[in-house]
């Protein structure tokens, strides 16, 4: 059974949409397969970012993991997941602890 993990919610930076955006095109296009090597590590089957308008005009993102057990960590010396952090930091603001799944229907 695979386990779904709700990871934080972040606002994202003001001029700052657009970066994190082509970060994700990115990590999605010509650097997908060092993207999912982390995958093996970190434990996770699929990792999903959402980027959302807030009733208050700013951008939001949230992210999921799934996972066949407890999700891993990640690994400090991986070039990819550096400048991962660099572009978080950059672009986002945390602005949640983690959060909780409370319904996850699947058919």
């Amino acid at each position: 059974m695979t386990n779904l993990s709700f990871s934080k919610i972040w606002r994202v930076k003001e001029g700052k949409a657009e970066i994190f955006r082509a970060w994700m095109a990115e990590m999605d296009g010509s650097r997908r397969d060092e993207a999912l090597a982390t995958f093996d590590y970190e434990n996770v089957t699929r990792e999903v970012f959402a980027m959302f308008r807030g009733g208050d005009g700013n951008d939001y993102v949230v992210a999921f993991n799934e996972s066949n057990g407890p999700v891993g960590p990640s690994d400090p010396s991986v070039s990819i997941n550096v400048e991962h952090k660099v572009i978080r930091n950059e672009c986002l603001e945390t602005i949640s602890d983690p959060g909780e799944v409370l319904l996850d229907l699947k058919k």
